[in-house]
């Protein structure tokens, strides 16, 4: 085995041996007359796909030869963890991702993908009463390409692992901002803990911290004199970041929540520099089936570098940036899917029902994650704006301005099909005028899941992505691409009582999702591998 393999095996073995520690560090304190409860649900996905671009980069910027397109066949091993006891409750999920191309076979590689979530809010509240909500959470991903929005939403889903998101806001840090690279080795990791602690009955004090960090290796682009972005162009990205504020309800629909965020970000051949932002939010259930968010403020970055310069030994004086956002969120049922479902289901001859829930288990793109078949007639439509300053990673290290734009849709047609559609646009600049490059990745995609037993689901999709980068100055180099992927993938989950893919079902009831903030109630039992202790 490879030194790199090697030290690759090592991380995500120690990963997976913290993770377990914490997993079970309940069994520590835990007086055996508790109950306790540890499922294992083992799950495997085959996906067969057709990219257009495998390399992330203009095809006529590749060398004479080189075949662009390729057939990819992606293996996914997965074991998923879960322990409820009455103190503490655990995910955690622990992953390969093995990829074989038919034409580019130098591209062959094992990925790795672990993530975790731990809700210590019981154990906690029992010592502080007035301490509502802790939570613990990390993951550690290991990829050939850059995990950003655009790539991470590439094959994801149910049989492909990732689901929709962009890519796994306030999880994956940096790659939040649309921005791609060409096809590098990426490993990412991130740890954190998120609290709320109770003021009044209608006042909660929220915290969270997280670090993160985005390494690079070796290209897997084919070298080319006319490249507009090499591998040397990346930057490893280090980030601290934490958000505290109170947050109140002050009628019965409507929330007030106000926070101070600090970030100290570290690039190489870059430094550090830190960033202040302060918002206030406001939140409203309008009806059962319509919710909205909305935030604003400023962001003050400190004095950074000036990149212009040789050397950068000048300094950029501190600037204020506004920020903001919104959301909104319409989740009801539809007759005419209904209609439409019990159409299909009389020849069909589907059966059954499904719960709506969630999860605290980070999500990463290439995980294997439950649900994706949601309740016959349901449906859900999301809106998501967010104006905020991010770190770059590629061409020119510091921070960006971006602007994200996120809408996202599912929609259950019978008991065991359900159709999704995502898009995304994210546009950065730097925030340095100093350098005239805007970044604009635009992604889309559409599939259909079909639950083909309790236990095995098959994935139908297609997603396209562009990227463009425009640049003005003495170096300008425009840089641009865009790429197909069409997927068949088959997943299967041994999981006895059938819940791995309904919607919400999986995290409900045993998992005790429902313990945390922001998190469904549960109703329904786990399936997977029971252990009773």
């Amino acid at each position: 085995m490879s030194l790199l393999c090697r030290d690759q095996f090592l991380r995500v073995g120690k990963f997976a041996l913290l993770s377990l520690a914490l997993v079970f560090v309940s069994d520590w304190h835990v007086p055996k007359s508790l109950a306790q409860q540890i499922r294992i649900v083992p799950s495997i996905s085959v996906l067969e796909q057709y990219d257009s671009n495998v390399f992330f980069t203009p095809k006529s910027q590749l060398p004479a030869g080189t075949k662009a397109d390729d057939l990819i066949t992606t293996l996914t091993p997965q074991l998923n963890f879960m322990q409820n006891t009455n103190l503490v409750k655990a995910n955690l999920s622990l992953g390969a991702v093995v990829q074989k191309f038919a034409h580019n076979s130098e591209l062959d590689n094992v990925g790795f993908n672990a993530s975790t979530g731990i809700d210590l809010s019981q154990a906690v509240n029992r010592v502080l009463p007035r301490m509502t909500a802790l939570r613990v959470f990390g993951t550690y991903r290991y990829s050939p390409s850059t995990p950003a929005f655009g790539a991470g939403g590439l094959g994801g889903g149910v049989g492909g692992g990732g689901g929709f998101g962009m890519g796994g806001v306030g999880i994956s840090g940096p790659v939040d901002s649309g921005l791609l690279t060409q096809r590098i080795r990426t490993t990412m990791y991130s740890v954190g803990l998120a609290d709320s602690y109770s003021l009044s009955p209608t006042t909660n004090f929220q915290t969270t911290y997280m670090y993160s960090q985005l390494s690079f290796g070796g290209s897997y682009t084919p070298t080319s004199a006319t490249a507009g972005q090499s591998s040397q162009t990346v930057f490893d990205t280090s980030t601290h970041s934490i958000t505290a504020g109170p947050s109140s309800r002050i009628t019965a629909i409507d929330t007030l929540t106000v926070k101070y965020m600090f970030t100290q970000t570290s690039q190489a051949q870059f430094g550090n520099y830190t960033t202040h932002g302060g918002t206030v939010g406001w939140g409203r259930a309008w009806t059962k089936e319509l919710r909205s968010s909305l935030n604003g403020g400023l962001t003050l970055i400190e004095p950074i570098p000036d990149t212009s310069t040789v050397g950068g030994q000048r300094r950029v004086p501190a600037t204020m940036f506004p920020t903001g956002g919104f959301s909104l969120t319409y989740a009801s049922g539809s007759s005419f899917l209904r209609k439409l479902g019990s159409d299909i289901q009389e020849m069909t001859g589907a059966g059954g029902s499904s719960s709506l829930g969630g999860n605290f288990l980070p999500l990463l793109s290439g995980m294997n994650m439950p649900g994706g078949i949601a309740a016959p007639g349901s449906y859900r439509i999301t809106l998501l704006y967010n104006l905020g300053v991010f770190p770059s990673f590629v061409q020119s290290a510091g921070p960006i301005y971006t602007h994200m734009v996120s809408l996202a849709s599912a929609a259950g047609v019978t008991d065991k099909l359900t159709a999704q559609a995502l898009f995304n646009v994210g546009r950065s600049t730097f925030t340095s005028d100093a350098i005239g490059t805007t970044f604009t990745t635009y992604g889309t995609t559409v599939s259909l899941n079909y639950l083909i037993t309790p236990t095995f689901t098959a994935r139908l999709s297609h997603q396209w992505l562009m990227f463009d980068i425009q640049s003005s100055g003495l170096n300008a180099a425009d840089f641009g691409f865009s790429k197909h992927v069409i997927l068949l993938g088959f997943t299967y989950a041994y999981a006895p009582r059938g819940d791995f893919f309904r919607s919400g079902a999986f995290w409900e009831g045993a998992s005790g999702a429902s313990s945390s903030v922001d998190a469904g109630a549960g109703k329904s039992g786990s399936g997977g591998v029971d252990t009773k202790k």
